[in-house]
């Protein structure tokens, strides 16, 4: 594990906001994600039949698309999950989740 790894694992348990997979519980940090982000990932057909609001989350926890997630008492699913590399060490991920009606 590379340092860069270990103090954003250190600055995710200090900053990041809990949110639980199961019985697990981990930490990211949530925001809206930027345009250019979701244009990446989703055609233009794609993104209007998508529900609102969409939420990313940098994390260090492996999210795959269809995983289910539960923050601040609400249900979202994984859509898309990007990795970010040193190398072939994995330093953090961004996955854009959707709710769940």
């Amino acid at each position: 594990m590379t340092i860069l790894h270990e103090c954003l694992n250190h600055w995710l348990q200090r900053y990041g906001e809990p949110f639980q997979v199961g019985l697990q519980t981990y930490r990211g940090i949530f925001f809206q994600p930027p345009a250019g982000l979701l244009r990446w990932h989703f055609s233009p057909d794609d993104l209007s039949t998508l529900p609102r609001p969409l939420w990313a989350i940098a994390l260090t926890a492996n999210l795959p698309p269809n995983t289910t997630l539960t923050w601040r008492g609400h249900s979202y699913r994984t859509l898309k999950l990007t990795e970010f590399r040193l190398d072939t060490q994995t330093i953090y991920r961004i996955a854009l989740i959707q709710p769940i009606p």
